[in-house]
């Protein structure tokens, strides 16, 4: 759920996009699949409407040829998963799907979608999921007040304990043999025109196993913290302003990091890495990319992405990038990673927010 959607209906309604449907006639897409099939592809949460139980998932073949509609319904009885699909997290053969709205865990098996168990216990709007060892963490952020990090063990999904924050809950990943929390990032006026800010500067750094005296990492006081990833076991933060963005390298135990500045880009919103390469999508839908570990970046961007990119993805050398729709079935655009050609377009769900390697 973009944050943006718990302001009032006249301000939310500004994240209606209008997308129309694919007819690309090479793809096969398919309502009710036989079980079993969602191995090696693509994931795709569709976040669905606010006030309506429209979410569900998507699956996409590796070869972009075939795509499964409404996958969690489908293999669960034709029941409707609920109203806010946030996040999509794996640990061994499942799936964790977090749902902003009911605040709620449905736990699937990744490969038929067949659900296991339900979460309940202690969440209140959980956003993004993270495992380490035998607990998973979930981080919860209601806006209003409630901001923390809940553990579960994975064996029974018994509640393990709980960390509360100052301001933000956000993004979460695992690095370092530790739990790194996004917390702080974009916050809007209540009144228009609704203007963005900074909430502050600062991530932090959980002890798994103990979940005591967190560690606050204050990144430098510009910009806005965007987005936050884990690759090759490393924490990596993306923050942008109006003139330049920056990634900021975690060193978890240190409490430390080390900045790499992009130059003249600006307003870069989401970092993915795929084959050692950084790829960063900004406001005005440009896409990027850079060797990791390099301080030069390219001016010139791979594409420029179609439509109202919602969600953004590199997964095997191909970029997903969502026109999403709240009001309708959204389309994916698929780029080749190297130089932006369109390999495909397809109809997802609505509010098509993520995208999975499974």
């Amino acid at each position: 759920m973009n944050i943006k959607r718990i302001l009032p209906l006249a301000f939310a309604s500004l994240l209606l996009f209008n997308a129309s449907c694919s007819n690309d006639s090479d793809i096969e897409i398919i309502e009710k699949p036989a079980s079993g099939l969602y191995e090696n592809g693509i994931i795709v949460s569709n976040e669905g409407g606010f006030s309506k139980p429209t979410s569900d998932v998507t699956f996409i073949s590796n070869n972009l040829g075939t795509v499964y509609t409404n996958i969690y319904s489908s293999n669960n009885g034709g029941e409707a998963f609920g109203k806010v699909l946030q996040s999509i997290g794996f640990s061994g053969d499942k799936a964790y799907l977090v749902a902003n709205v009911p605040n709620k865990i449905d736990i699937v098996n990744r490969y038929t979608f067949k659900k296991q168990v339900t979460v309940t216990d202690k969440l209140d709007s959980p956003r993004y999921i993270a495992f380490s060892g035998n607990k998973y963490f979930v981080t919860n952020n209601n806006f209003a007040g409630t901001q923390k990090l809940n553990a579960y063990n994975i064996s029974d999904n018994t509640f393990f304990g709980s960390i509360g924050f100052p301001r933000y809950a956000e993004k979460v990943v695992a690095a370092e043999g530790n739990i790194i929390v996004q917390t702080d990032g974009i916050g809007y006026e209540m009144t228009p025109p609704y203007n963005s800010y900074a909430t502050g500067y600062t991530i932090t750094v959980v002890n798994p196993s103990t979940m005591v005296n967190p560690t606050t990492i204050t990144l430098p006081a510009k910009g806005i913290i965007r987005d936050l990833i884990a690759y090759n076991g490393i924490a990596y933060v993306l923050v942008s302003d109006t003139t330049d963005s920056y990634i900021y390298k975690i060193n978890s135990a240190s409490g430390n990091y080390a900045t790499t500045t992009l130059t003249g880009i600006a307003d870069a919103q989401k970092l993915r890495a795929d084959k050692n390469n950084f790829y960063f999508i900004t406001g005005s839908n440009n896409i990027y990319s850079m060797t990791i570990g390099s301080s030069f970046v390219s001016k010139v961007p791979i594409v420029k992405a179609a439509g109202n990119v919602y969600g953004f993805d590199v997964i095997d050398g191909r970029i997903f990038a969502s026109d999403a729709s709240f009001t309708e079935d959204g389309k994916v655009n698929v780029y080749n990673a190297l130089d932006g050609t369109l390999l495909k377009t397809f109809t997802a769900g609505i509010g098509t927010n993520g995208f999975y390697k499974n």
